[in-house]
């Protein structure tokens, strides 16, 4: 008898000893899996609807009564392509291409000095060229997270090329030397390449329709340029040209939330995407400072609205 009641105490105390820091009985979700073996491929393409942003001092320059305006970048189209090759269970090999490039009206209200005038504040007008590629090349993982939810987890290499080139048209004249004017130009550009992470989620509301979403980050190495110069008008003569170089470790930024529709066919899949998307390189270019006149780290975004479709077909 006292031996089946030691007994007893024991396996009370290993009990509690197993359930101590536990909440309580554990909840199973659903299981985490990962498809079938198969193979497949898609392409895909996306019109981008975006707008340029930069860090505060690269966005604003004064009036001619020294008051600030933001600089006015244009909303422009600009596209994605992708392409992949679908493998084993749930592998992928991903090669995407983002690209966008706008050449914005020139606009006006603006005033500063120059070398040239003294204490008089000259009006100019502005126009910019902006020019951005990225280049993502990543192998993934589909993983499948219970009935509705679904993940693919992926990392590889990114690459960018960033642009910006401002001009700066003064339309004073200056006597002999500029009689129609002259220019200032202020181009800064990176380029860069180095590891990316991200991962694309979706829920499903219903077998055809789902809930996306996307996170991605990348720490890029490369060269950060700046270049400024004053051009004579029409002689085209240059009397001042300044130019910088560095070597820039520039991380990013990437997030996008949007419905797909999937079209079930007897050779594929038919999605039909949209949603909005916003990308950020953080200290990506050099510019003026508009108070000290010195050079400083800028960052670049885009931002807007995508639509698109993409196809994933069956390998025979």
């Amino acid at each position: 008898m006292l031996k089946k009641t030691t007994l007893a105490i024991l396996g009370l105390a290993a009990s509690s000893f197993v359930s101590a820091g536990s909440m309580g009985p554990a909840c199973v979700p659903g299981d985490v899996t990962v498809p079938c073996e198969s193979k497949k491929w898609d392409i895909g393409v996306q019109a981008l609807y975006l707008q340029p942003v930069y860090s505060a001092h690269r966005g604003y320059e004064f009036t001619p009564i020294s008051t600030i305006k933001e600089i006015e970048d244009e909303w422009d189209w600009g596209y994605r392509l992708e392409g992949s090759y679908h493998f084993n269970t749930g592998n992928d090999i991903t090669m995407t291409w983002m690209h966008f490039d706008n050449d914005s009206d020139r606009h006006y209200g603006y005033g500063g000095l120059t070398p040239f005038t003294g204490p008089l504040s000259v009006p100019f007008g502005i126009s910019i060229d902006n020019r951005f590629d990225q280049v993502n090349l990543v192998m993934g993982q589909h993983v499948d997270m219970g009935q509705y939810k679904n993940a693919r987890f992926y990392g590889g290499l990114q690459y960018a090329n960033i642009r910006v080139d401002t001009e700066y048209a003064y339309a004073l004249g200056l006597p002999v030397i500029s009689p129609a004017g002259f220019f200032q130009d202020r181009d800064a550009d990176f380029n860069g390449i180095g590891p990316v992470v991200g991962i694309d989620y979706s829920y499903d509301l219903t077998p055809a329709f789902s809930i996306t979403a996307n996170g991605a980050a990348s720490i890029l190495y490369g060269s950060s340029r700046f270049n400024m110069n004053y051009v004579f008008a029409p002689s085209g003569l240059v009397p001042v040209n300044i130019y910088a170089s560095k070597k820039s470790v520039v991380p990013s930024l990437e997030a996008k939330l949007g419905l797909n529709y999937a079209y079930e066919m007897a050779q594929g899949t038919l999605n039909i995407q949209g949603g909005y998307q916003a990308v950020n390189y953080f200290d990506a270019l050099q510019s003026l400072e508009l108070l000290c006149g010195c050079l400083k780290n800028s960052d670049y975004g885009l931002y807007g609205p995508y639509l698109g479709v993409k196809w994933v077909g069956n390998l025979i």
